[in-house]
């Protein structure tokens, strides 16, 4: 019984078709019309002709000034208007509820997709629950444009685009208007034969450019959805002023940089995205890896591996200041973080560096690090580089979840050497020794300047024996005879028995506990303060020449101004400290770098035998003050006193 209902549905559905056939179809439009609005709940007209051109396969229908009425809430008119529209029917299709239809062909027809800030979407005709991720059972293989043009509209990412399409015998080709994240964008390209509106597993291939802002895309290969772009294989080249332009784009918070180029390979498979094996240039930085982003959580999550032979500081922009313009004069950097962008991604991030070049030469080199971000916090573990021919290692940590970002960095120097450190001071290079010590720092601002304004902590460095210029510290203890000796002679190195500085940092404001440098020639010891916030010094450095000639001067130099307008001046009428005497009175504030000389050389290195003299020499003072005090106690005990004043 079933088979037999079968074969007379079939018998009824091929009388209708061939009854449409035979008659004239304009008998039908409005019937036809009032089906299609009932079942797609949009109103459909048909102002012109409908014809069909008969067949027992692929059956064509042709409508003339065809509307497709938009959503009640969509700006433009209609969905769809078209001059004509041609569509081939297969007749075996209908049998299993499919529509497929092997053409389709517009001619002046004109598209106006459409999305509002609730993400509703104007092409899902019947909306509910899911609608739009269900399959449709209408598949067109092969469609044609004849000045077509499509419109696409998405307010909640400021997007506002009109496209006009044209097919060839290859394919289809368009240029595209409007703008993009708010940003102007224009862009032009070919694509393949085979286009459609739905997703579909066929690759479709894609060439063309565009410019979004400052920013410029090339691209040449396969997409898999065309809406949403959810499937990509393609090359890509991209270019423009700064990475941070991106963040408008791709809605991912990447530093500001110098100019930029690269190109590699993009795959997207949903909502994983990976630019793979990726070259280019960031100002004169060369960068080469692979980046991946991870869309499918709650916050997308950006994992990768960077490389680059030759690291230029100024192209990092705003991250160190270097190829920035001030807002005001200085030299520390003030360009601002912004925070609240650290939100649009977590990060996990490995890099890796040879040659870092900065401004003035100073040799920075073999950067590793590992950038992490979480919740709006960016931790550098580790944070490792090489300076000066030695090394800066330790942990920093940014804090943006405040909209003030809090910041601390506990640093370990290691070896670094006093030519390198000074590459550019001529009487440094004849110098040997390296430095060592710490720097623990923690500060709150969206600048580097305003972090280290308005940071505290200590800084502790130390040199355990070396040499260096005899020129420079004849300079320093202004001992004018044996400078012009020099110059005259030629420059030579003289022992240093102990190099140490210790600073206490206050709300910006890094105060010289003790810095001593004990050689051959001359001892130096200085104190002052340094004021981070407004870039301020105010400095006294007192020289104690050893065998000093007559011409020595042999007075304290104070160094005052900015950090880019220093001032050097004499005092002549203050008299120099003795070395003994400044290391006895700044020993406890020396026991910071105590530990690090003992990780160090140890307690037999020169610095360490520099801290136990002065060691002893303050317990000596202290025995000798105390045996003096209970000598003045026990004489005050046996003398008579005077008999006291009756009051009255």
């Amino acid at each position: 019984m079933r088979a037999l209902r079968w074969i007379g549905w079939l018998f009824l559905a091929f009388f209708a078709i061939a009854l449409i056939l035979v008659l004239s179809i304009g008998h039908f439009k409005g019937p036809i019309t009032r089906a299609l609005t009932n079942a797609t709940g949009r109103e459909i007209v048909i102002d012109g002709d409908l014809r069909v051109v008969p067949s027992l396969i692929h059956p064509t229908f042709r409508a003339e000034r065809v509307r497709v009425a938009n959503a009640d809430w969509g700006q433009y008119d209609y969905l769809l208007q078209a001059d004509v529209i041609e569509a081939s029917v297969s007749l075996a299709g209908l049998f299993i509820g499919r529509v497929v239809v092997p053409d389709v062909r517009l001619e002046g027809a004109a598209l106006a997709l459409e999305m509002d800030e609730e993400g509703r979407k104007n092409w899902i005709l019947r909306p509910g629950k899911d609608e739009d991720k269900k399959e449709s059972r209408v598949f067109i293989r092969h469609l044609t444009l004849d000045r077509g043009r499509l419109l696409y509209e998405d307010l909640g990412r400021k997007i506002s685009l009109a496209a006009d399409l044209e097919t060839d015998a290859s394919g289809v080709g368009f240029t595209i208007d409007g703008k993009y994240a708010g940003m102007p964008a224009k862009a032009k390209g070919h694509g393949g034969p085979v286009l459609s509106l739905r997703d579909t597993e066929e690759p479709y291939p894609l060439k063309g450019t565009a410019q979004i802002g400052d920013t410029r895309i090339d691209l040449d290969g396969n997409i898999t959805e065309l809406i949403g772009l959810s499937g990509l294989d393609t090359r890509i080249t991209l270019s423009g002023k700064s990475m941070d332009d991106l963040y408008g784009i791709i809605g991912v918070a990447l530093p500001s940089t110098s100019h930029y180029t690269t190109s590699g390979q993009l795959i997207r498979n949903g909502r994983l995205i990976r630019y793979e094996n990726f070259t280019g240039k960031v100002g004169e930085s060369d960068l080469e890896g692979t980046f991946q982003f991870d869309a499918g959580r709650k916050r997308p999550l950006m994992t990768g591996d960077l490389r680059s032979k030759t690291l230029n500081l100024a192209d990092l922009g705003s991250l160190v200041g270097t190829n920035q313009e001030r807002e005001r004069s200085g030299v520390l950097p003030d360009m601002s973080f912004d925070p609240s962008r650290w939100e649009s991604v977590d990060a996990d991030v490995k890099l890796q560096s040879g040659t870092i070049k900065r401004p003035k030469q100073l040799p920075i080199e073999n950067l590793r690090a590992r950038v992490l971000m979480k919740d709006s916090v960016l931790s550098l573990e580790p944070l490792d580089f090489g300076i000066a021919g030695g090394r800066l290692a330790g942990p920093a940590r940014l804090d943006g979840r405040g909209g003030t970002i809090s910041g601390d960095m506990v640093l370990r120097v290691q070896k670094l050497q006093l030519a390198k450190l000074f590459p550019t001071v001529k009487e440094a290079q004849a110098s040997l020794g390296s430095l060592g010590g710490a720097v623990d720092l923690k500060g709150r601002g969206n600048s580097v300047k305003d972090l280290l304004g308005t940071s505290n902590g200590k800084i502790a460095l130390y040199m355990d024996g070396g040499r260096i210029s005899r020129t420079l510290m004849e300079m320093l203890a202004l001992d004018l005879w044996n400078v012009a000796k020099l110059k005259l002679e030629g420059d030579e190195s003289i022992e240093v028995r102990c190099a140490i500085a210790d600073m206490d940092v206050k709300d910006g404001i890094a105060t010289i506990n003790a810095m001593i440098i004990d050689t051959s020639a001359v001892n130096v010891h200085a104190g002052g303060t340094i004021n981070l916030k407004t870039e301020e010094m105010n400095l006294r450095i007192e020289p104690e020449p050893k065998n000093a000639s007559l011409a020595s001067l042999n007075s304290p130099i104070h160094v005052r101004g900015t950090f880019s307008e220093p001032h050097v001046a004499l005092d002549a009428k203050a008299a120099a400290k003795g070395i003994g005497a400044i290391v006895m009175g700044v020993i406890n504030p020396l026991l910071a770098v105590i530990p690090l000389i003992n990780e160090g050389a140890g307690k037999d290195s020169p610095c360490g035998q520099l801290v136990a003299e002065a060691l002893a020499k303050t317990r000596d003072a202290s025995a000798k003050a105390a045996a003096s005090s209970a000598r003045s106690a026990a004489s005050g005990a046996t003398t008579q006193r005077p008999p006291s004043q009756p009051a009255r």
